[in-house]
């Protein structure tokens, strides 16, 4: 796996993003599917760091991890209530709009970084 590979997936990533909200706002359920996107972006991470971790013998959780994994879990636990059915509630939406943002961000954050530092190999 090259860096190219890993540009091309945080661009369609990014491109996600920006599709789901602006399907949710030309049908007035951005929150929806918002949390439709969070559920899909967490899952995603979560399958992924398990899969990463299997292999350890011995996991010493940081604390930066566990911070992580505890504030994704909070992002899927509001996504899921709010496609059950909630997602007019305030503090749904606001949850949800954080977790949007802070996984926005992190993608353009992650696309930026590989710009600018090129990588031979990675993992």
């Amino acid at each position: 796996m090259n860096d190219t590979t890993v540009n091309v997936a945080l661009i369609s990533i990014l491109i996600c993003h920006l599709v789901f909200i602006t399907i949710g706002y030309k049908m007035e359920k951005t929150s929806l599917f918002i949390s439709y996107l969070n559920a899909i972006v967490v899952m995603g991470i979560l399958i992924f760091w398990v899969n990463k971790n299997l292999n350890i013998q011995q996991h010493n959780f940081e604390f930066r991890e566990s911070f992580a994994l505890c504030l994704e879990a909070i992002i899927l636990i509001f996504a899921l209530y709010s496609i059950i059915g909630f997602h007019n509630n305030t503090y749904v939406k606001v949850i949800n709009y954080i977790g949007f943002g802070l996984h926005l961000l992190a993608t353009i954050a992650m696309l930026i970084f590989m710009s600018v530092f090129k990588m031979n190999k990675l993992f």
